[in-house]
């Protein structure tokens, strides 16, 4: 009973690793579409958009937070995503493996003998 309660803990952990991993990947994969997008547009209407900040709507207001987040503090958070989700799946997958051992009765041993 116990090793069960422990394996499904291991995989609801897992999940949870794995999914948290998939969502902070698709938060940077997004932020290096942000800085692609603003890099691409011509500098001065990039500066124009700084200037007008307050005026702009979400969308290009997060572009342009993107634009200032360092390009090697995206890469650090890759790497931790991809770490999240390898972690995560190992432990859900190694917790397929948990099976408690049968236990022959031990008259069955007696009669073997």
């Amino acid at each position: 009973m116990g090793l069960a309660i422990v394996r499904w803990w291991a995989i609801v952990f897992g999940g949870i690793l794995l999914g948290a991993g998939l969502v902070l990947h698709a938060q940077v994969a997004l932020a290096h579409h942000s800085r692609e997008e603003v890099q691409g547009v011509f500098f001065l209407w990039r500066g124009i958009g700084q200037l007008t900040f307050v005026f702009q709507d979400d969308t290009t207001k997060m572009a342009l937070w993107m634009n200032e987040i360092p390009e090697r503090l995206l890469v650090e958070s890759d790497r931790g995503a991809w770490v999240l989700v390898i972690l995560g799946s190992v432990i859900a997958v190694t917790a397929a493996f948990l099976r408690p051992r049968r236990l022959e009765p031990i008259k069955q041993k007696a009669k073997r003998k």
